[in-house]
């Protein structure tokens, strides 16, 4: 066990209790965490963690369909688009992420220069040290920006001065009483954020692609620490 107690924690909570946000870099209107900041602050907490970019063989489209060349290549063309992952390993377990080439328009690039195969990796690997805890609940509900999601769009003519939104306070018991539906059916946010905090992969990808009130409602529950009553004593929530 070393002086800081690490070894008493899972991955998601070391990386979750990171404060990412002095590190996020503005793209238009959006933040984002670049790949070599979250890949520095991730080597810090664990020297060992390595990450790499899969490989795929590769195959071209001809006149009698798709040949495969012979060779290996760091992206998957399909013929929906070009596909890229990225898989990060830390103590032993890994963290993967797939993410198609995409315009500013989030729709696939068929042919895709290497310039944004590149970009599109490294956003795979930001994604993947999100699911693996850092910085997820920056980036729940949202991808990260592709380098033109910044371009300025048509404005549209206003009919309505838009009120300021206020975000929903929770009391603790509605909190814990919170229920979000997964591909499981209904379960309580609550208990989806204490099997995060304790390494639960599939749990970790749930939390990142909630968005509105489900996403306010987990940060207020990470914040107030309420998820450390789910592990401590289930039978008591909501009491």
């Amino acid at each position: 066990m070393n002086e800081n107690g690490k070894d008493k924690k899972s991955v998601y909570e070391n990386l979750s209790e990171i404060n990412v946000k002095p590190k996020l870099e503005k793209k238009g209107k959006l933040d984002y965490l670049s790949w070599a900041m979250a890949w520095g602050m991730v080597k810090q907490v664990y020297p060992d963690a390595n990450y790499k970019i899969t490989e795929f063989p590769e195959y071209v489209q001809t006149k009698n369909g798709w040949e495969a060349t012979g060779r290996d290549v760091d992206y998957r063309q399909t013929s929906a688009g070009v596909e890229v992952e990225a898989v990060v390993t830390i103590n032993g377990e890994s963290y993967s992420s797939k993410l198609f080439v995409m315009d500013y328009r989030n729709k696939p690039v068929l042919n895709p220069n290497y310039f944004d195969i590149n970009k599109t990796q490294q956003r795979a690997l930001v994604k993947a040290l999100a699911i693996a805890g850092l910085g997820l609940n920056v980036y729940a509900g949202e991808d990260l920006p592709s380098p033109d999601d910044g371009k300025a769009k048509p404005k549209e003519k206003a009919t309505k001065k838009a009120k300021p939104q206020v975000t929903k306070q929770f009391t603790d018991k509605q909190l814990l009483e919170y229920e979000i539906t997964d591909s499981k059916g209904s379960v309580k946010l609550v208990q989806v954020v204490a099997e995060a905090t304790a390494g639960n992969k599939d749990s970790a990808a749930t939390l990142h692609s909630l968005g509105g009130e489900s996403k306010e409602a987990y940060s207020q529950i990470y914040h107030r620490k309420l998820y450390k009553n789910w592990l401590g004593s289930p039978s008591e929530v909501g009491k």
